[in-house]
């Protein structure tokens, strides 16, 4: 039972926050194997825990959400709706994460024996390249200074996501850093953006799956327990995540970052 609860904690504490999830749970699948103890595998443990924090961030963005879904009509007029605006750019930079997840997952092997050296090598690097982006660009823009373009290449950097250990939040708001956007809008940014990745990462797995039985055959008991606290503890990182950079830089996350990376680097050694 504690695995299942350390399990939710990572995926919850690692899913919104610059510090990746992925590399986490590939981490504490190899000391402990989630199908010891749950009686389901890894893969299953992550679409549900998925899930989870999908209802998490739903439930914390609903209001925008809303908002978002009635510019629909108005999504030919970015130019007087802000929200269709958004709404657009939210579209343009899930483009490029679809294509190259779908190329990327198809080839890239999980049981590759170099995997936690990438993870230590891509957490450190990418987390100096944050501190970077932070403390040394501009912090002047808002939603209002977003483009078409600059969503593309946001897009784009996402995509860098898929190396283990890079962080698909830590990554966004490394590059809308770096182009000067303030913290608040590209932590909003990347949370939203998190709702279609997430989506298209479960449909993803679920379609290839190799269940036997049918997914609502998965609802027991372990399975909700990672359900609701995937979902608790994604929706408690969430909220820490946006009242910490109304106050702080990310430095924070840079050092865990750090400090995550030089410690899979000694265990290697």
């Amino acid at each position: 039972m504690l695995a299942l609860v350390l399990f939710c904690l990572i995926q919850g504490f690692t899913e919104f926050l610059p510090i990746s999830s992925q590399g986490h749970l590939i981490i504490f699948n190899s000391i402990y194997p989630i199908d010891n103890y749950a009686g389901i595998t890894i893969h299953e443990a992550t679409i549900i825990a998925h899930f989870g924090s999908l209802l998490a961030i739903i439930t914390f963005y609903r209001r925008a959400l809303l908002s978002l879904l009635f510019s629909i009509k108005m999504i030919d007029r970015p130019d007087i709706d802000k929200n269709s605006f958004i709404l657009i750019n939210l579209i343009i930079s899930t483009i490029p994460i679809m294509v190259a997840g779908y190329v990327i997952f198809k080839i890239l092997d999980y049981n590759w024996d170099g995997l936690l050296l990438i993870i230590s090598i891509s957490s450190i690097f990418f987390g100096v390249i944050l501190f970077l982006a932070d403390k040394f660009c501009l912090r002047i823009k808002n939603q209002n200074s977003l483009n078409f373009l600059m969503s593309f290449l946001i897009g784009v950097f996402q995509c860098l996501a898929l190396i283990p250990g890079v962080s698909r939040s830590g990554a966004i708001l490394t590059i809308m850093r770096f182009f000067g956007f303030q913290r608040q809008f590209a932590v909003e940014y990347s949370n939203l953006l998190s709702i279609p990745v997430i989506i298209g990462a479960m449909i993803f797995m679920i379609v290839n799956s190799t269940l036997d039985s049918s997914f609502s055959s998965l609802i027991n008991f372990h399975t909700s327990i990672i359900f609701i606290l995937s979902f608790f503890f994604s929706i408690i990182f969430i909220y820490f995540l946006v009242m910490w950079v109304k106050r702080f830089s990310l430095l924070i996350f840079v050092v865990y970052r750090v400090s995550f990376g030089l410690w899979i680097l000694l265990t290697l050694i």
